[in-house]
């Protein structure tokens, strides 16, 4: 079976009683993580200038806006939700993908699903068809898609999220088969808009475009049979290297989702290793920024690419910057959400710090390693070496910490009580018998 027609097949006759237990919990943690960034996301300025626009254009109440007290289209409630879901690059990353799996997905499946009054045992399973159908296809073109100038979560969150809705659709092979070509010729999203609204904007459109895929699709909506092999489908014209049959390897046995990262901080990925490296730094010598005369950081080649912007001007800016990271780290030990804000990236005092900070790609460390040198004022030198892929992959400490972080990010939105409601909703996903139980905690 080709490529194309494999991947949709899995993806509509994905079941629930399939799916192991710890893949069941790693995506309701998932869910757990997005929703808050989602929420929190949702009083960013991008949301607003959206909201707005919208609302110009019209269009029938059919799905929530999180964080709001408003419904919109479901295609619209898609691409806000999902812009919001990125507005502060908070969501979780998978390596292999090289991007954010969460963002594209849940924004798609959560419009539909309340719109349809979908139980949450059927959100689980297209979130997770979806999920796996995105990072197979990563696999074709890894990582050349990603170092020729594609934002992969946008562009790969358009299959993603076309899977995801052609599940809950329960669309035919020949249906599932089209979306997946409509999706593939939607795709798009560059790396030259990092820093700034358009880098969230991928994620919301991908989430609407995979959505539009799938219902155009259910209608008779026709699109390439091979869309993912084809000689002029979306991974030869995407990437310089292809293997489509990588995406078919032990499919149905082996779950991409087991290696999801919850991130701690609230910037580019690529920016985490050195943040923990000087953490950690901080902590075991009791360092402060007045006893540094300089810095020196070894990043991989890759993240000096994404995050080497040595002079930010703004708080999105900032959040692709290597040295304002650890300059923001050594001062404040915190690197979370309200941290990144324009006044912070202009403060002269972190803007000194951060001229102290020399950034060299070093190409025996990979994506999730740095190490920091740090030469103090009386010439002592202090260095660490992290790779942060070496933190405990413990469902239930991860669990814990994914609760306090949901718990920070929401109930300044939707308040304490909301807030608890729904953690417990989503630790019971499975018996929810309506997904809009969950958004109509998720009103302002």
């Amino acid at each position: 079976m080709e490529v194309t027609k494999a991947l949709a097949n899995y993806a509509i006759n994905l079941r629930y009683i399939d799916l192991p237990n710890d893949v069941l919990n790693w995506a309701k943690l998932c869910f757990l993580d997005w929703l808050g960034v989602t929420l929190k996301g949702s009083k960013e300025r991008v949301v607003d200038i959206l909201l707005q626009t919208i609302e110009e254009q019209g269009g029938k109440a059919q799905a929530t806006i999180l964080g709001k007290n408003k419904k919109t289209s479901l295609l619209h409630a898609a691409l806000i939700n999902g812009t919001a879901s990125h507005a502060l690059d908070f969501d979780d990353v998978h390596l292999k993908m090289m991007g954010h799996p969460s963002a594209p997905i849940f924004p798609a499946i959560l419009a539909l699903g309340e719109f349809k009054n979908l139980s949450g045992k059927k959100f689980l399973t297209a979130f997770i068809a979806g999920f796996e159908t995105e990072c197979r296809i990563a696999s074709i073109v890894y990582p050349d898609h990603y170092l020729c100038g594609w934002h992969a979560t946008g562009t790969l969150g358009h299959f993603g999220a076309s899977a995801g809705c052609a599940n809950l659709l329960k669309l035919n092979l020949s249906q599932a088969v089209n979306a997946m070509g409509i999706a593939g010729t939607q795709a798009s999203g560059l790396k030259g808009v990092f820093g700034t609204m358009c880098k969230p904007f991928h994620v919301g459109k991908a989430a609407s475009n995979g959505l539009l895929s799938a219902i155009l699709a259910q209608k008779g909506f026709t699109s390439s049979q091979d869309m993912l092999e084809g000689e002029k489908g979306f991974s030869k014209t995407f990437s310089k290297r292809m293997e489509p049959k990588k995406a078919l390897e032990a499919l149905g046995e082996h779950y991409a989702i087991r290696e999801v990262i919850f991130k701690r901080h609230a910037s580019c990925f690529e920016t985490h290793p050195a943040i923990d490296a000087i953490l950690t730094l901080k902590e075991e010598n009791s360092i402060t920024p007045d006893q540094v005369n300089s810095i020196e950081l070894r990043a991989c080649p890759i993240a000096c690419d994404i995050a080497g912007n040595p002079d930010p001007k703004n708080a999105l800016e900032a959040k692709f910057s290597l040295s304002f990271c650890v300059a923001l780290a050594l001062n404040d030990g915190n690197a979370g959400e309200k941290f990144f804000n324009d006044q912070k990236v202009l403060d002269p005092h972190i803007v000194a710090i951060r001229n102290k900070v020399k950034v060299k790609p070093d190409d025996t460390l990979s994506p999730s390693q740095a190490r920091i040198v740090i030469t103090k004022n009386d010439g002592v030198t202090i260095d660490k070496f992290i790779d942060i892929l070496s933190l405990s992959q413990d469902q239930e400490k991860i669990k814990k910490e994914l609760i306090e972080k949901f718990k920070r990010l929401s109930i300044p939105i939707v308040g304490q009580k909301n807030t608890e409601k729904l953690i417990d909703k989503i630790k019971n996903l499975e018996e929810v018998s309506e997904i809009n139980l969950i958004t109509k905690l998720c009103k302002v």
